[in-house]
């Protein structure tokens, strides 16, 4: 059931269906902007199709976002937030009362309001939108610190998990089964070399000086949406990785997105830098909000999780490069090699500004 007409009769949006197109940049779901009519009025709304083989529960993913929605809209309102209805999605129900259908083909479909007035950036244009989109997340962060139980559903088991990425690139490089391994060498050895760097934050956690939270997990600058006219972030969006993690996965995450403007593909290692500036309005963006919250080993290791995440990312485009490209896509060959290159690089300009990064961490103690 392709038909985003026949799919809107399916919930509880009333009105005559004008139309519908593909939207947005996402590379998981299919989305589509449908615009309907109703009183002489164009109301628009978004429709997904789930991708149901990188979410294999789509009922405990809308579970979770419906939760997490009514949680945001429930402070925003306690806080006498304005605008609260573009500051929160909200998730339209099947007339079963479901937040989701299922269609003759077993696909997941879900409906949100649409959000106007509002977009999302790909990439930053400025500092301003660095700060904004680190804002969110940490507000996002800061308004989930009394989530309360039971605790979310794991959309997508051990999505951060470093030593389960490394175990998987271990297998990946014993096996070798495209005989890459020899055309990259110096990025095997790099892994090899900074494999320590996983169980840091899992051995803070056993001894209970970070605490488990209900985080994004994939705090990418695209999944905010900043007002067209203010520049002011106003909702944090794509809700399906929302689950038990930590508040440093989505910090590191935000911060390795936006550290450098190289592509993500950039094979000049010369372009491949930390931007002090950049990571200095992040950082303010996020304790602005989520700094109350943290502990003070979280505080600790906000340097350390932005070099963390670079280096998961990073393996595991080598791994996917080493079993020949199966997971991200690729439009030339080696585009993940190069892609991999791209993060140690990173991973190695954060060591090298260390130092630096963490005395602005400092100065907001």
């Amino acid at each position: 059931m392709s038909n985003v007409s026949l799919v809107l009769k399916q919930f509880r949006v009333e009105g005559e269906f004008l139309s519908a197109r593909p939207t947005g940049s996402g590379h998981i779901n299919d989305t589509y902007l449908a615009q309907v009519q109703r009183a002489g009025h164009i109301l628009l709304y978004i429709v997904q199709r789930i991708n149901r083989y990188v979410f294999p529960d789509p009922p405990a993913m809308m579970e979770n976002i419906v939760r997490v929605t009514l949680h945001i809209r429930r402070k925003l309102e306690k806080r006498g937030a304005h605008d609260i209805s573009r500051r929160v999605l909200r998730v339209i129900l099947s007339h079963d009362g479901a937040p989701y259908f299922r269609d003759p083909e077993g696909d997941y479909w879900r409906v949100y309001d649409y959000i106007e007035k509002a977009r999302s950036y790909d990439t930053l244009n400025s500092f301003d939108q660095a700060f904004e989109a680190a804002r969110l997340f940490g507000r996002f962060l800061e308004i989930l610190h009394d989530f309360p139980d039971p605790p979310l559903h794991e959309t997508i088991p051990g999505f951060h998990d470093g030593q389960k990425r490394l175990e998987a690139f271990q297998k990946a490089l014993a096996g070798d089964p495209f005989n890459r391994a020899k055309t990259a060498r110096p990025e095997i050895d790099f892994v090899l070399a900074n494999a320590g760097l996983f169980t840091v934050l899992p051995d803070l956690v056993k001894e209970g000086k970070i605490p488990m939270r209900a985080t994004h997990n994939d705090t990418k600058v695209n999944n905010v949406l900043l007002d067209e006219t203010t520049g002011e972030g106003i909702c944090v969006i794509d809700l399906d990785t929302v689950m038990p993690g930590l508040s440093l996965y989505d910090f590191g995450d935000l911060a390795r997105s936006t550290l450098c403007s190289a592509a993500e593909d950039e094979p000049d290692a010369a372009q491949i830098a930390v931007d002090l500036s950049r990571f200095h309005a992040i950082l303010r963006g996020f304790l602005a909000t989520a700094g109350g919250i943290l502990t003070e080993t979280e505080r600790s290791c906000l340097v350390f999780s932005t070099k963390m995440m670079t280096q998961i990312i990073g393996v595991r485009f080598l791994t996917d490069y080493l079993l020949g490209d199966n997971y991200f896509k690729v439009h030339r060959e080696g585009q993940n090699l190069d892609r991999s290159r791209r993060q140690f690089k990173l991973v190695q300009s954060i060591m090298e500004n260390e130092e630096r990064m963490e005395a602005l961490v400092k100065k907001y103690s």
